[in-house]
């Protein structure tokens, strides 16, 4: 192996290297950003329900807002000792008319929620619509309109940082 040859295999091997260290690099910031965005979601997530199914309380009242799931649709819990406990309707409806608020208009029309919208669980998430047949749209492609409503969200709740 001359000189030569032996200074292109050196150059081949660190640039090789270069690009695997960057693309660990940026999986790594990829998770990171991830994670960001679910803690972002997370709080939005609080920031609309504003209160406790269980409780009816301020779900920052009780040391820190737990996930739980009921009817297959992610909510929010003021404290792990609501875990399991009966739901009263009258905090359901505080819950409900509190994301419908927040939400304000219908993911896939861009119109103002009805008074009374229809929603569908998508990945956990309840999302509310103007009108049965957007039910089945936010269904063939949930992360479009999940995002819709992130977006959503955002501009009605504003800047939480």
């Amino acid at each position: 192996m001359t000189l030569f040859s032996r200074k292109n295999s050196l150059i081949r091997l660190v640039t090789a290297a270069a690009i695997v260290a960057g693309m660990t690099l940026s999986n790594a910031a990829l998770r990171a950003d991830g994670k960001d965005d679910a803690k972002r979601i997370e709080r939005l997530l609080v920031r609309a329900q504003v209160v406790c199914p269980v409780t009816g309380k301020d779900l920052t009242s009780m040391g820190g807002p737990v996930r739980a799931t009921v009817s297959k649709a992610t909510v929010i819990l003021c404290c792990k000792g609501c875990f399991g406990k009966k739901i009263p309707s009258e905090h359901w409806e505080t819950v409900t008319a509190n994301l419908i608020k927040a939400q304000g208009r219908c993911p896939v029309m861009d119109k103002p929620l009805p008074k009374d919208p229809k929603s569908v669980v998508v990945e956990g998430r309840r999302i509310f619509v103007c009108c049965p047949p957007c039910t089945k749209k936010i269904e063939d492609d949930p992360k479009k309109y999940i995002a819709a409503v992130d977006r959503l969200l955002e501009k009605n709740l504003g800047d939480d940082k």
